[in-house]
């Protein structure tokens, strides 16, 4: 009888034991207290405490303290200290709470805490007020993956809006809807000089947000011409016309004058760049151009005129005005220009080239000539050139500035033979005599002393490419002599010393 009593008592105690367990409250992590712009499907999360297998916890959601509305949502959770929502409408506030079970026992429920809902997104391109020279007819219009500084995410779609008033609801009215994992939606074909409004809104099943903020921007009117720069001279007859690009074009269309007012209209055309190159156009002439851009539905006006001066005559460089010490076979130097077929040069010892020494025509490549023909040594001569235009429009510039220059040998160089050189230097029984020949030469080599008394005189017949010539010294004393080399009337001379 005592062994049952006392097997009652220990039952009785373990059950009034196990009825005063404590069921301790979680502890709640996020999202913070009045925290803002979170997700429709954000996750709330608390700190897990200790208890059975069969701990679980209870999450309620609602945009009432009470939690009593239609809106409330009420979940029991298995093990899990998170639970992520799902479609929450956009800009409500709220409240939310959790409390714990555990065999039967449940806890307290936490303290409230509450969040609001994001309900706007961000535009971020064009910017606000954009007006730009190259803001084309077609746009791709952006806005922010973010929301208080969080990737937006449970959200399904993107609606957007544009049109010419602020009110969207005019005939320029378009709109459109794009997935969640896009923020950009690309319109094309937007009137050219005009203000158009946009704004967009978050949308899933159950809810949509705000639109946002609009933004606008205003489409160009017209083009901006950049090449040549307004009023340019001196431009080659082929000059490259360019202006700055604008997106979401069809073509151009461009438009070359001889008069400000584009009634004399020498060349046009549509192209698929922002760049031609001008035709039709004649030396030292001024000429206006223009163009403009079009699209499916709308042309551009035009744009500003811009003009420029073709170039007159061909600008010389080298042999510069008034130079002196020039090689019989110098080499001629200028500008190049393009937009032409040819050059034509000219060199006389008369200024007013009446008796016409050199006249060459040369190809529209070359940037230099070197003379075949040999001018005379000492003496003062004139050169110019000019150039012809292709057979568009054939044309002849004016005559370059007439440049001068005075030839003087200063070396076998200038009249054949590229270089020369004498060795070893100081000799003793024999010295060579080293020259390079651009052509067949006859040249007479005379040895002297410094008082002009000569001691070897030889003829030599040299060929084309590199020569080399010895002379005996055997019957020369010790001392300074002149090596010199002569060639159809020009000399050049060496100084030789010979050391016995």
């Amino acid at each position: 009888m005592k062994r049952f009593l006392s097997i009652l008592l220990l039952s009785l105690f373990a059950a009034v034991t196990m009825a005063g367990t404590e069921v301790y409250t979680p502890t709640l992590k996020t999202p913070a207290d009045n925290s803002v712009d979170q997700m429709p499907n954000v996750t709330l999360t608390w700190n897990a405490i200790v208890g059975s297998t069969g701990l679980k916890y209870e999450v309620q959601i609602d945009s009432s303290a009470n939690f009593n509305s239609t809106k409330l949502t009420d979940t029991t959770l298995t093990l899990l200290t998170g639970y992520t929502t799902h479609e929450l409408l956009f800009g409500v506030n709220y409240k939310w709470r959790v409390r714990a079970i555990d065999l039967g026992q449940t806890s307290a429920w936490t303290t409230v805490r509450s969040f609001t809902v994001f309900n706007q997104v961000t535009l971020t391109f064009p910017k606000n007020n954009a007006k730009e020279d190259t803001l084309g007819p077609t746009q791709s219009l952006t806005w922010s993956n973010l929301a208080g500084g969080k990737t937006i995410t449970g959200v399904r779609y993107f609606d957007i809006q544009v049109d010419t008033t602020q009110n969207f609801n005019s005939t320029q009215f378009h709109s459109g809807t794009v997935a969640s994992s896009k923020y950009t939606f690309k319109i094309s074909n937007l009137k050219f000089g005009y203000k158009y409004y946009w704004r967009v809104r978050a949308r899933h099943n159950l809810s949509t947000s705000l639109w946002s903020a609009a933004f606008n921007f205003t489409v160009t009117s017209y083009i901006v011409p950049t090449t040549p720069t307004n009023n340019a001279i001196d431009q080659f007859l082929n000059a490259t016309l360019k202006w700055k690009n604008v997106k979401g074009l069809l073509g151009y269309e461009y438009q070359l004058a001889t008069d400000t007012a584009f009634v004399n209209v020498i060349a046009g055309s549509e192209v698929d760049t922002n760049f031609v190159n001008s035709q039709f156009t004649m030396f030292g002439l001024k000429y206006y151009w223009r163009a403009r851009g079009r699209h499916i539905s709308d042309t551009m006006s035009w744009c500003p005129r811009f003009a420029f001066t073709t170039i007159d005559k061909v600008k010389i460089t080298s042999p510069s005005n008034n130079s002196t010490n020039i090689a019989v076979k110098p080499t001629m130097k200028w500008t190049k220009q393009t937009g032409i077929v040819k050059y034509q040069l000219q060199v006389d010892p008369s200024a007013d080239f009446t008796s016409i020494y050199v006249d060459v025509k040369l190809a529209d490549s070359l940037t230099s000539y070197v003379l075949t023909k040999k001018l005379n040594n000492n003496t003062k001569y004139y050169w110019r050139m000019r150039s012809f235009s292709d057979s568009n429009i054939p044309d002849t510039s004016g005559w370059s500035d007439v440049f001068s220059f005075t030839t003087l040998i200063t070396g076998i160089a200038d009249n054949g033979i590229l270089s020369s050189n004498i060795y070893p230097n100081p000799a003793s029984g024999k010295v060579n005599i080293k020259m390079d020949v651009e052509e067949p030469i006859k040249l007479q080599v005379t040895v002297m002393d410094l008082l002009g008394s000569t001691f070897i005189r030889e003829d030599f017949d040299l060929n084309t490419g590199s020569n080399i010539r010895e002379l005996n010294l055997v019957n020369l004393s010790k001392g300074v002599y002149i090596i010199r080399l002569a060639y159809d009337g020009n000399v050049v001379n060496h100084k030789l010393i010979v050391d016995r």
